[in-house]
């Protein structure tokens, strides 16, 4: 779940300078200035495409970084597949942005999907998450969470 004033308190905790230095060397964009270390995410200087959005463990971060990650990103799961996302809006633009970034595990793959769109309003946030699902049981990657016995997550 997005809690902004949670990264807000983590980030000032964080500090400036480390933020700096990791998102340098992840290549991750290009900081604004003045650098606002508790909304620097939400200005929109940082211009990351779907591609590069998708979770890949290349960057420089350890294994336990990417391994909590992957835990919180549990959206549902069943005893046949894992659905793990993370929504974002960048509402700061018109039209605003909202993207759905995520991947399902099964038995036999990983399937991996980077959903963006814009958006008039608000009110259209959830469709970030609808269509992707509509597009992935299409697919036959997700089944239909009344045909089985989903364990949603939080």
């Amino acid at each position: 779940m997005s809690c902004v004033w949670c990264y807000q308190i983590l980030a000032q905790r964080v500090g400036a300078e480390t933020y700096r230095e990791a998102i340098d060397q992840a290549g991750y964009g290009t900081l604004s200035e003045p650098f606002a270390p508790t909304e620097f995410w939400l200005d929109g200087s940082l211009r990351v495409s779907a591609i590069e959005q998708v979770v890949r463990r290349t960057l420089p971060f350890g294994s336990h970084a990417y391994d909590t990650l992957r835990d919180i990103m549990v959206v549902e799961q069943t005893p046949d597949w894992t659905l793990r996302a993370k929504t974002g809006w960048f509402a700061r633009s018109t039209p605003s942005v909202g993207w759905y970034v995520g991947y399902v595990e099964t038995d036999d793959d990983t399937w991996i999907f980077a959903m963006n769109l814009d958006l008039k309003d608000e009110a259209d946030l959830p469709l970030r998450a609808a269509l992707t699902r509509e597009v992935l049981r299409a697919k036959g990657i997700i089944g239909d969470p009344a045909e089985g016995s989903p364990v949603p997550r939080s």
